[in-house]
């Protein structure tokens, strides 16, 4: 999993964004791990419990691509964290990201000396939502520009890594 979230941090850094054929080869080997560890005859549950989780995340995590809050390969990084470590523990671990991005985020928006705007943005955005309930992206690279986009895989990536170290202390 760890080397799924580095390859993963390492394109959004570079290409924001996360090739659909690194989340194939990641969803590949999770799917092989499940099946190794998994008693014999049982395979079918495995995979399907797998796959299962992937779209439950997939599906609940949507809205937010809608929106383009998050990007497509943040949420299938998302879901394959999920699939690969269970709902309670992939919870944990994304739950340890967030906070991570959420504090990158704000000391970007403070380094960067935007945040009331991009509150401002933010505010007028939900209002134009709840008014209009017109679902319009929140995000789009060619108006807005990388400078308000963090690497997200790249604070899941350290999320998974403070939940391992969570499991030892």
């Amino acid at each position: 999993m760890l080397v799924v979230l580095l390859g993963g941090a390492y394109y959004d850094v570079r290409e924001h964004r996360i090739p659909n054929w690194w989340i194939l080869g990641a969803v590949v080997c999770g799917l092989s791990l499940a099946m190794l560890v998994t008693p014999e005859g049982r395979y079918g549950f495995a995979a399907a419990g797998y796959l299962l989780r992937m779209a439950v995340t997939t599906a609940v995590l949507f809205p937010l691509f809608l929106t383009r809050m998050v990007g497509a390969g943040d949420i299938k990084m998302i879901a394959v964290m999920v699939a690969y470590l269970g709902f309670s523990a992939g919870i944990r671990a994304i739950a340890c990201g967030c906070f991570l991005g959420a504090v990158l985020a704000l000391a970007k928006l403070l380094a960067q000396k935007n945040l009331r705007r991009r509150l401002m943005y933010l505010f007028v955005y939900f209002r134009r939502l709840f008014q209009t309930k017109e679902i319009v992206p929140y995000y789009r690279a060619d108006r807005d520009g990388y400078g308000a986009v963090i690497p997200f895989a790249g604070c899941l990536c350290l999320g998974y890594v403070w939940y391992l170290l969570s499991l030892l202390f």
